[in-house]
């Protein structure tokens, strides 16, 4: 059964029509993604969809009391929430039947209710009406609930308590995604919900979605989260839409299939009309003029077959002007961070003493905020290292493109940005830029006034004019539809050179990577294979690390148990029955102890989440209980190995 319906559908801007003739309808459990080229007029569609924007024609029917939940770039959190607190707003009414419930618990244990049966009746009909209320919104979980979004999202502890509006802007667009989720509307509508979203995060949204029970609508440019995601995909383009069933994949054979029948039925009608029309140019003045008369009046009546429309591309490669050397980079004893005024060091990744070698193809993996940016302007010389130093190959050009188009100057025209870097003349350039999609007078738009997307295509028109024989690569594909990412896959396939890139597009990564180097815990370590085989095997390139001068305790908290100076054994009283015993405990047990005590910790966690989903009460709380139990356990084995450390390094 439908819960929306959108019936001829059309908007404009000024005199430009940005789609029309748009119909479908959304049942309760559709999962849809909504895909396109940039600027087809997908977010201007869900607007209309959320009752945002008034379309220009047509209508969309919201069949009663379904409830629409749409994320918006803007947020409106109030001040005096911490992030914890303003999650929990989404359960004020929730909470207050709680503290209700709580309320007549103790008025009918009270005395006046104990001596007056009606009163006491009147109570437990209040309490039942309630509870039931209570147990259907889940309200034995909703702290639960809260706290399995906030984790998954990648939020700290510390965060969660901090004000809400003391976080960054990709932090509070993250936190109104989570606020969004817990809402649990009919029909969810996500607005790249992936942006600003690290590997974890991203595949934790990806298993939540997984078990939605209600429908969504979905724009995004992340390949494998539509391949996970969604069942029936809506292609918007060229002023329509387009329907496919199954998810992003199956699209794109389903339409690949499509175009091809497209084109030789087109193909085909354009044969016939011109053998038609030869006919009738041959014999429209001799005996035969009575027929060809006739073909004409068939021809006029034809219903002509459109040529099919297909996604314009890029067209473009790098070109190395000469080769590097086998080593192109190298690091001893590395530490990436920064320095600031007041000369205070801080530390954000610690690297092996690695090689990269000509024709590597690494892509660089971490949590957001761990140093990746940081890392990959240490290589390139814009920041100077905290600790050890990089070493450039032969005869190495390097090609660096920011993720932030740094390099780009907003005051330039598109044309002005492209000749300052290169030879070419003014026809030369306006050539040059329309393998980029710049066509006309969009040459001479100003920088600042361009999208996200059209600015990566004039940095990466940039980069290739540099003729670089290392591409470092920032979240290259931030800002580009999905066209244009499989074309730059493509392009950077045959690219005969080195590459390091950073990115969170898993589809990107495993089309590409032969390595990956991975931030752990703020240490970069090297993995064999792309994504995919990194999170399924994970087998490290074992190297020497630089040690960080970071505390023990630091240490212990950044790695779980940490290596430190081994000495003999040191005697601790065991606790046995027999009091007077002494056993010798070392450094080694204590650690193999706390890996068995956080392991089970893990284990509950998750056996939480499970009841957390399952909705049982019961079990939730022995499982809370067991939780707090294990935590108290490792937080005295820790206390434990501190005392020990410190007694070794005596």
């Amino acid at each position: 059964m439908p819960i929306v319906s959108v019936i001829q559908v059309g908007k404009s801007f000024g005199a430009e029509r940005i789609f029309s003739g748009v119909s479908f309808q959304i049942n309760e459990d559709n999962r849809i993604g909504l895909i396109g080229p940039n600027g087809a007029g997908k977010s201007t569609l869900l607007n209309i969809l959320a009752g945002r924007e008034e379309p220009d024609e047509g209508k969309v029917a919201v069949a009663r009391n379904t409830r629409i939940g749409y994320l918006l770039q803007a947020t409106d959190f109030r001040a005096e929430n911490t992030l914890r607190e303003e999650m929990l707003t989404v359960f004020t009414e929730v909470s207050g039947w709680e503290h209700e419930l709580h309320e007549l618990g103790l008025a009918m244990a009270a005395p006046a209710a104990q001596a007056d049966p009606a009163l006491h009746e009147e109570l437990l009909e209040r309490y039942a009406e309630l509870q039931a209320r209570f147990e259907h919104a889940r309200g034995y979980i909703y702290e639960n609930r809260v706290d399995q979004v906030l984790d998954g999202l990648g939020f700290t502890r510390e965060q969660q308590e901090s004000p809400v509006l003391q976080l960054s802007g990709g932090q509070q667009t993250r936190a109104a995604l989570g606020k969004l989720l817990l809402q649990e509307p009919d029909l969810l509508l996500l607005d790249e919900p992936t942006n600003h979203l690290d590997l974890a995060a991203l595949e934790w949204l990806e298993t939540y979605l997984a078990s939605w029970k209600g429908a969504m609508v979905v724009v995004a440019h992340d390949r494998y989260f539509l391949d996970k995601i969604v069942s029936r995909t809506i292609e918007m383009a060229f002023g329509h839409i387009e329907e496919y069933p199954g998810n992003y994949t199956k699209y794109l054979h389903l339409r690949e299939e499509r175009m091809e029948r497209r084109q030789r039925e087109y193909e085909a009608q354009q044969v016939h009309i011109a053998h038609t029309e030869e006919f009738i140019r041959r014999y429209k003045a001799g005996q035969r003029s009575r027929e060809a008369r006739g073909r004409q009046k068939l021809l006029n009546r034809l219903e002509r077959v459109e040529r099919p429309q297909d996604f314009p591309e890029m067209h473009f490669e790098f070109s190395p002007v000469v080769d590097s050397g086998l080593v192109v980079i190298s690091t001893q004893k590395l530490v990436a961070g920064f320095i600031d005024e007041a000369k205070v060091r801080t530390e954000l990744v610690r690297v092996a003493d690695l090689e990269l070698l000509r024709g590597d193809r690494v892509g660089l993996l971490g949590p957001n905020g761990s140093g990746k940016t940081t890392l990959l302007r240490t290589i390139i010389g814009e920041l100077p290292p905290v600790g050890g130093h990089v070493s450039i190959g032969h005869n190495v050009r390097i090609g660096y493109y920011s993720q932030t188009h740094a390099g780009l100057y907003a005051e330039r025209s598109i044309i002005d940005e492209i000749r300052q870097v290169s030879a070419l003349s003014e026809e030369g350039a306006r050539t040059f830029l329309g393998r980029f999609l710049f066509s006309g007078d969009d040459v001479f738009k100003p920088i600042g006034s361009l999208s996200g997307g059209e600015r990566s295509r004039v940095a990466l028109a940039k980069l290739t004019l540099q003729g670089s024989n290392l591409l470092i690569l920032d979240e290259p594909t931030n800002h580009l539809d999905l066209q244009s990412r499989q074309f730059l896959e493509e392009v950077l396939g045959e690219f005969e050179g080195t590459l390091l890139f950073v990115s969170h597009d898993r589809y990107f990564i495993d089309s590409l990577a032969t390595k990956v180097w991975v931030i752990e815990d703020g240490v970069l370590i090297p993995y064999m294979g792309n994504y995919t085989e990194y999170r399924t095997r994970k087998q490290p390139i074992v190297l020497d690390i630089p040690t960080s001068p970071v505390s023990s305790r630091q240490k212990n908290e950044r790695n779980g148990s940490v290596a430190a100076p081994r000495t003999a054994p040191i005697p601790v009283k065991a606790k046995g029955k027999k009091g007077g015993k002494v056993k010798e405990r070392t450094l080694e047990d204590v650690e193999r102890e706390i890996e068995q005590a956080e392991e089970r910790v893990r284990s509950v966690e998750e056996a939480l989440s499970q009841a957390a989903l399952n909705a049982d009460a019961s079990q939730l709380t022995q499982l809370a209980a067991d939780y707090e139990e294990g935590r108290a356990h490792v937080d005295e084995l820790l206390v434990e190995w501190e005392r020990l450390a410190e007694m070794a390094s005596e």
